[in-house]
């Protein structure tokens, strides 16, 4: 480092001192600069130094954190799915433990007591794995979706219920990757027993319905862009940019804009009239006179997605498949058209509740009703967006929903029996069995006359309904059957006027009058089934219920049926148990691809900003040099006076 010469012959003592002290400072800042690149491993001091070399260490620092906080969302995410894991083992040594005590007491000679203390194990094995259900990790609760920090299982009603939610717990470990890493209690346990909906709605559009309600006419969205509009009379042309619409109405009046900056009329009678079509599904373009094109623009889909790609005199667009949400109007269902609610019944169990939905004005309205019943069911809107769904929280409880001198239900599509449902669903999916080619049933009306009733054709409870009025009408008789218009089930109504019992009775010992719940007689004129399709979640805990029922009833065939349903939740839970370890493993790949690029980063960033120790201290020596020779002449030259240059 240079030293800065002081140039004594024509200048002032106070000058030559200022001068002298300014190229001290300046060593002594050298120095000081050297000394905190020494002290703290550093190239730079301040950014200021070398602006570009100091915006790269930010970025590369930046980025470093990024991989540290991944590292750490890695780890946690794999100690939750270790956690999992060991769940899972101990969930399939207690299925075991009960599937063994299951085979022991089929058609066994065991007593009756030794049954009863096997029930009273099978009763501990449940407890147990509703403990597991409610396992805890680093105070989150493993199992309950989205919901970690309460209980997702409870025993209110000495079985199980599922409190948590369906949702996942998705962790950052890429740019790109969120992957889930939690098994919800629903899908461990196959906690809940849903009940789906039956009927689409089909809400109206509305102005304020947003794009995002609706699923386009592919089902799968729609995609906003410009579309091209041609009119022939009069002749006119020209485009609509649809990218900044967000509702229904944004499209209407996006259209109109652009037609009245072609110089058109807009509305009713004008030159371009846009509205909804007459299902109130979609939209809809007139015209006057002429004809009205409309056409993509390049490679767009936005003219198929509104439905209304193509050309004509009007343009009656296709549905856009409005979706249902919380908000949507009571009066704007069926296209408009509304629905007039009145009361349904809700059965869970023991629990029983009729709930009023005459003044509901949305379907928040009817879901905040249902949830609040307090029969342990939740409503929701389904998946596709079509209608509601009903969920049974309760493992071990059936749940119903049926009419009370209505048809609300059967309007929302939510009656659990209903004309529609399926025989092979019903009796928790074990069906109604048949005797092939042979009377499954004979009704014995109150005269006495008497007639069989063959199910082989029967798929639906109203294909059983219609093969009895046949069978009546057959035999001449003024017995008619129809849903039950209070509760559920299928109604008999006797008008032959006699005295005697009105029956059904099994024909060829078929069981269909038993899984059709038939099996009845009255001295009156009406006869009600039973209902016998209710809503039971398939769970292990209904499974471990069922066991424990058929050991204390002394019942063969409830507990084949639950040996069964354990054996499939054995497969079910090594299958589960192979995903989590799939997922660990990934996590365990992922965590070493990040480790070494983490190690990558750190080398890059040292590369940028340590210090080269060598450099440093030849550059710290000569800035101590530098210092020390101006300490040394500035010395000497203070002690210079007049005298020292007259001589």
């Amino acid at each position: 480092m240079a030293i800065t010469p002081i140039n004594v012959h024509r200048v002032s003592h106070n000058m030559f001192t200022l001068s002298l002290l300014d190229s001290l400072r300046s060593n002594t800042l050298d120095l000081f600069l050297e000394q905190n690149r020494l002290a703290s491993g550093n190239k730079l001091n301040a950014p200021s130094e070398d602006p570009v070399e100091a915006f790269r260490a930010m970025e590369v620092s930046a980025i470093l954190d990024q991989q540290a906080q991944i590292l750490q969302n890695i780890d946690h995410a794999d100690s939750l799915l270790s956690a999992t894991d060991s769940a899972l083992g101990e969930i399939n040594g207690l299925l075991i433990d009960a599937h063994d005590i299951a085979l022991g007491m089929i058609n066994s000679t065991t007593s009756t007591e030794e049954r009863q203390a096997e029930a009273q194990l099978v009763r501990g094995i449940l407890d147990q794995l509703v403990t597991i259900g409610n396992r805890r990790y680093r105070d989150l609760y493993l199992f309950g979706g989205q919901q970690v920090t309460t209980a997702p299982f409870t025993q209110t009603y000495g079985v199980a219920e599922y409190r948590g939610d369906v949702g996942s717990l998705n962790v950052h470990v890429d740019r790109s990757q969120d992957p889930a890493v939690n098994l919800t209690g629903a899908e461990l346990f196959n906690a809940l027993g849903v009940f789906s909906g039956w009927v689409d709605l089909d809400p109206a559009l509305q102005l304020d319905t947003r794009l995002a309600d609706m699923g386009g006419t592919t089902g799968r969205g729609i995609q906003t862009g410009s579309i091209q509009i041609t009119l022939s009379e009069p002749s006119a042309s020209f485009t609509v940019d649809l990218g900044g619409a967000d509702s229904a109405g944004d499209i209407i009046s996006l259209i109109e804009d652009a037609a009245r900056n072609a110089g058109l009329t807009v509305g009713a009678g004008q030159d371009l009239a846009v509205g909804f079509n007459a299902a109130g599904n979609g939209f809809r373009l007139d015209v006057t006179s002429g004809t009205v094109t409309v056409e993509e623009l390049g490679d767009g889909v936005t003219a198929r997605d509104l439905g209304l790609l193509g050309s004509g005199g009007s343009l009656e667009g296709d549905d856009v498949n409005t979706r249902l949400v919380p908000m949507t109007r009571i009066d704007t269902l069926f296209g408009n058209a509304g629905a007039t609610l009145g009361t349904i019944r809700l059965e869970n169990g023991h629990l029983t509740a009729d709930v009023d939905l005459a003044d509901a004005t949305t379907i928040q309205d009817v879901i905040n009703r249902i949830n609040a019943a307090g029969v342990e069911v939740r409503a929701q809107i389904n998946e596709a967006g079509t209608g509601l769904d009903v969920v049974n929280l309760v493992s071990g409880f059936e749940m119903r929903i049926s009419e009370v001198d209505g048809n609300t239900a059967t309007v929302l599509g939510i009656r659990s029996y209903h004309a529609g449902t399926l025989l092979s669903e019903m009796n928790d999916g074990r069906g109604v069995p048949t005797v092939p080619g042979s009377a499954d049933l004979i009704v014995q009306a109150k005269d006495g006359t008497r007639f069989e009733v063959n199910l082989d054709d029967a798929r639906t409870v109203q294909d059983v309904i219609d093969a009895i009025n046949a069978a009546a009408a057959a035999a001449g008789t003024a017995v008619s059957a129809s849903l039950a218009t209070t509760g559920n089930g299928i109604r008999l109504v006797d008008e032959t006027g006699g005295g005697g019992a009105f029956s059904v009775e099994r024909a060829n010992m078929s069981y269909a009058i038993d899984a059709l719940g038939l099996d009845h007689s009255t001295d009156g004129t009406e006869l009600v089934s039973d209902d016998t399709n209710g809503i039971v979640p398939d769970s292990i805990f209904t499974a471990l219920h069922n066991l424990y029922e058929g050991l204390v009833d002394n019942d063969d065939v409830m507990i084949t049926d639950a040996a069964q349903r354990l054996e499939s939740f054995m497969n079910r839970t090594s299958r589960l148990a192979g995903e989590v370890g799939a997922r660990s493993s990934a996590m365990k790949t992922r965590l070493q691809f990040t480790e070494d690029a983490v190690v990558a980063t750190q080398a890059l960033l040292s590369k940028i900003k340590d210090l080269d120790y060598s450099e440093a201290v030849t550059r710290f020596q000569q800035a101590q040099t530098a210092l020390q020779a101006n300490l040394m002449t500035g010395s000497r030259l203070m002690e210079l006076s007049l005298l020292n240059f007259i001589r």
